[in-house]
């Protein structure tokens, strides 16, 4: 476990540099476009408390025709896509730090206290209760009957799904300084990957917690310690044998998951993940320049200038178009052959947005800090 001392480093600095970032001032409207298509709100649903700092650690679940969340305040959700109706909520007392996952009739989610539950929504009682070493700032991966999920502190954490009990841990050393968050485990092909604070991105044997492979995608250089800065901290992303990562003040690099070997890399720095469909890959620079790339060999494909400094969040397909969002709760979305934008609508009336998008059939669905779960469609 992190020493107090380390940790109230890694806690202040966190803090000063998310300070940073929510001190800067209202974004202006944004870049007035020839719209192509007419994005709009098909429905919004308020819920039972927000979603936490504004970062990307809550998620939405779209399956069976259902949204599935939980909020801060611990209240799971079961919405419906159509028309955003609730279908079903059970308040647990816990207060989430992250997102859910779901399998079958349970729903994984992690608190600040070190917590990880499983949550039979149907019974509305609680299954397990998990003490871990930290706290928890990304949801679980289910697979085969287990559960991987990572800690604050540098551990990875692999549970038996039915009953918490814990079958392996890894742990990675933290650097000094790093920027508060952590990605969430994937799970491939009989192997466990993570990325973690100090620019790695392991694979692990599910079965038994083996290193199989190791590859630093983050690379720290610089005198200063905030220039050193290498977490990965956006989602990975896997795609038929091939998993993405990127890196503050690294690289996007594209890796064999059999065996680690870099297919192809490129200096691209991103605190937030990736997008991949097909042959198109679309990431967000530090700077909110948004890039397609081809997913096969990393050459661009287009580059789009007209967000820059606006603090986009994770990239996510939907329809004919890639959408991101900014710190202003403006979409956009963006052309996939040219990465024109075609159009932009307000998430919600003047707050930023609170977590990721995720995209069903014909809407896209978002959380926001005002406690709002809001549809759009074109």
């Amino acid at each position: 476990m992190m020493s107090k001392s380390l940790f109230s480093v890694v806690l202040l600095a966190a803090l000063a540099i998310q300070g940073c970032s929510n001190a800067r001032p209202d974004l202006p409207k944004p870049p007035s476009v020839e719209s192509k298509v007419d994005l709009k709100k098909s429905w919004r649903t308020g819920v039972d408390g927000d979603f936490g700092e504004t970062s990307e650690r809550f998620n939405l679940v779209a399956e069976s025709g259902s949204l599935f969340l939980v909020t801060q305040e611990g209240t799971l959700y079961e919405l419906g896509q159509e028309k955003g109706k609730e279908k079903d909520t059970y308040e647990t007392g816990f207060n989430a730090s992250s997102g859910v996952t779901r399998q079958g009739d349970t729903l994984y989610f992690g608190t600040y206290d070190a917590q990880l539950l499983a949550v039979s929504m149907s019974n509305k009682t609680i299954l397990w209760q998990k003490t871990l070493s930290s706290e928890i700032l990304s949801e679980a991966t289910y697979a085969a009957g287990k559960l991987a999920v990572q800690t604050a502190d540098g551990w990875l954490n692999v549970l038996d799904a039915t009953t918490g009990e814990t079958l392996w841990r890894a742990k990675e050393d933290l650097p000094s300084l790093t920027v508060r968050g952590t990605s969430a485990p994937v799970i491939a092909q009989g192997k466990v990957m993570a990325g973690f604070a100090n620019g790695k991105l392991n694979a692990y044997s599910l079965q038994d917690g083996r290193t199989l492979w190791s590859y630093e995608v983050g690379k720290p250089e610089g005198r200063y310690e905030i220039e050193r800065l290498s977490d990965i901290d956006g989602r990975l992303v896997v795609k038929e044998n091939v998993v993405y990562a990127v890196a503050y003040n690294g690289t996007l690099v594209a890796l064999s998951i059999e065996s680690g070997r870099p297919l192809w890399q490129r200096s691209i720095s991103s605190s937030v993940g990736v997008a991949v469909e097909g042959e198109l890959l679309i990431a967000v620079d530090m700077k909110s320049n948004v890039m397609a790339l081809n997913a096969k060999n990393g050459t661009e494909v287009w580059e789009n200038t007209q967000l820059v400094d606006r603090d986009l969040i994770t990239p996510t397909f939907f329809r004919d178009y890639v959408a991101v969002m900014d710190r202003g709760g403006y979409v956009h979305l963006l052309d996939l052959i040219t990465g024109e934008i075609a159009d932009h609508r307000m998430a919600d009336n003047d707050v930023p947005p609170g977590s990721r998008m995720v995209a069903s059939d014909k809407k896209l669905f978002i959380l926001t800090p005002s406690a709002n779960v809001t549809a759009l469609s074109y």
